[in-house]
C-alpha cells in the first residue's frame, strides 16, 4: 500500500513538471515571453490562472499523499514504541521470574540451594528420572495398556497433523512423567494427577504406577532411599511382581495379605515427604508469562514476519539450554501443547496458514539444545523444521 501511494505520487509530480513545461513551451512558441518591456497582464493572468488551476491541483494532490504517508508512518512509529515498551517490560519480568527462583535440595551428602537458572537443570534433571522410572514401569507395547480409546483418538489426530513418526507410547510417558513433575506426588499433587488421568490412561496402568512412584522419598531419608534404589535395581519381572503385591497390599489397606520378603520392605506405617514435591508453583507462572509473551508479540498487526522473527530471537536468547529443554518437554505435554501440537487457530486471520500459530517452529525456540536427543527422546520426531544449532 505504501509503495502504491509513493508510485502515484511521484506520477502525479512528474505530471505537473510535464504539464508545466508543455504550457510553458506552448506559449513562448505562439509568441508569448515573459519578458519584455511591457507587460500584458491579462495573458499572464490567464496563464497564471491555469498553471493554478491545472498544475497546483495536481501538485495538491501529491502533497496531500505525501503528507497522508507521513501521518501513517508517524502513527506507525508510535505503535512501534509503544510495542516495544510492552514487549521489552515482558523481557524484564521474564528475568525477574528467573531471578526469583531458587530450590532446595539433597545431593545426596548435604542440602544444597540453587538460584535463579540453575533451578531448570535441577527441574530438567528431575524430570529425566521421572521419566526413566515411568518407563521402566511401562514396558507393554499394546496402546491399550496405556491409553483410553477416545483420548488415543485424540492423540492420533495430533500426531497426524504434526508428524506421523511420533510413537503414541513414548508421548504419553513423557506426559505422565511431566505431570508427576509438575504437581508432585504428595497428598494434593496425587489428588490432580488421578483427576487429569483418569479421562486418559488406563486405571489398571496408572494407579499401580502412582503407587510405586509415590515409595520414591527425599534423599534425606536414607532407609527408605535405599530400599528405594533395591527396588529399582531389580530385573524387570521381579520389579513388576513386586510392585504388584505392593500395590494390593495398600490398596486393601490390610495387613492380613501376605508379601513376600522383598515386597515387605516396601511396607511403612506412615507417609513420608516424596521425592516429587512438584515444581507447579515455580514453573506455572513462568510458562504461562513466556506463552503469552509470544502470543503478543506472534498476533501483533503491525510488524513484518522479519521483525516478529527478530523480537522472537531477541526473547529466546534469554533462555538458557535447560530452559530451552524444560520448554520442549512442556510443549508436548498435555500441559503445554499450545505451543505448537495443538496450536490456537481460532486467532489466525482469514487467510493465515497455521504455521503461523506454531509458536516452537517459528520461533526456533529449542534451536539451542545440544545433540540430536536426550534418554532417547529425538527432538526432531516433534519438532521437524526447526533449525537447530548442532545442523548448522
Amino acid at each position: 500500500m505504501k509503495d502504491k501511494i509513493l508510485k502515484i505520487s511521484w506520477s502525479l509530480l512528474f505530471l505537473g513538471l510535464i504539464i508545466s513545461v508543455y504550457f510553458i513551451w506552448k506559449t513562448s512558441s505562439d509568441g508569448f515571453w515573459f519578458y519584455g518591456n511591457i507587460t500584458d497582464f491579462t495573458t499572464t493572468g490567464q496563464f497564471g490562472d491555469f498553471m493554478g488551476g491545472v498544475v497546483g491541483t495536481v501538485f495538491a494532490l501529491a502533497g496531500t499523499l505525501l503528507i497522508y504517508l507521513s501521518f501513517k508512518e508517524q502513527t506507525k512509529q508510535n505503535e512501534r514504541e509503544a510495542f516495544e515498551s510492552a514487549f521489552f517490560e515482558m523481557v524484564n519480568l521474564h528475568r525477574e521470574n528467573v531471578n526469583q527462583m531458587n530450590f532446595t535440595k539433597s545431593n545426596g551428602v548435604e542440602l544444597e540451594t540453587a538460584l535463579h537458572r540453575k533451578v531448570f537443570r535441577i527441574i530438567f534433571k528431575e524430570f529425566l528420572e521421572c521419566y526413566r522410572e515411568v518407563k521402566k514401569f511401562s514396558n507393554s507395547k499394546n496402546v491399550d495398556d496405556y491409553i483410553l480409546p477416545k483420548y488415543q483418538e485424540k492423540l492420533k489426530a495430533i500426531i497426524s497433523e504434526n508428524n506421523s513418526k511420533i510413537d503414541i507410547i513414548e508421548l504419553a510417558i513423557i506426559d505422565i512423567a511431566y505431570n508427576i513433575v509438575y504437581y508432585g506426588i504428595g497428598q494434593e499433587g496425587e489428588i490432580f494427577l488421578k483427576d487429569r488421568f483418569k479421562r486418559k490412561y488406563n486405571h489398571s496402568y496408572f494407579y499401580p504406577l502412582i503407587r510405586f512412584i509415590k515409595l520414591k522419598p527425599k534423599r534425606e531419608n536414607t532407609e527408605r532411599w535405599e530400599k528405594w534404589t533395591t527396588l529399582l535395581s531389580y530385573g524387570f519381572k521381579e520389579f513388576k511382581e513386586i510392585n504388584r503385591e505392593f500395590y494390593i497390599y495398600r490398596k486393601h489397606n490390610s495387613k492380613t495379605v501376605e508379601l513376600s520378603e522383598k515386597a515387605n520392605l516396601l511396607v511403612y506405617e506412615s507417609e513420608y515427604p516424596k521425592y516429587y514435591g512438584g515444581q507447579q508453583h515455580r514453573l506455572g507462572h513462568y510458562f504461562r508469562h513466556l506463552f503469552q509473551s509470544y502470543k503478543y508479540l506472534n498476533y501483533h498487526e503491525n510488524l513484518s514476519e522479519k521483525e516478529k522473527y527478530f523480537y522472537g530471537k531477541t526473547l529466546r536468547a534469554q533462555l538458557s539450554t535447560y530452559e530451552q529443554a524444560l520448554l520442549f518437554i512442556n510443549s508436548i505435554s498435555s500441559l503445554g501443547m499450545k505451543w505448537e501440537l495443538t496450536p490456537e487457530k481460532q486467532l489466525l486471520s482469514k487467510n493465515e496458514t497455521v504455521d503461523k500459530c506454531k509458536l516452537i517452529t517459528r520461533y526456533n525456540l529449542i534451536k539451542n539444545l545440544p545433540g540430536y536427543h536426550f534418554s532417547g527422546i529425538r527432538y526432531a520426531t516433534y519438532y521437524k523444521d526447526v533449525k537447530y544449532e548442532t545442523e548448522e
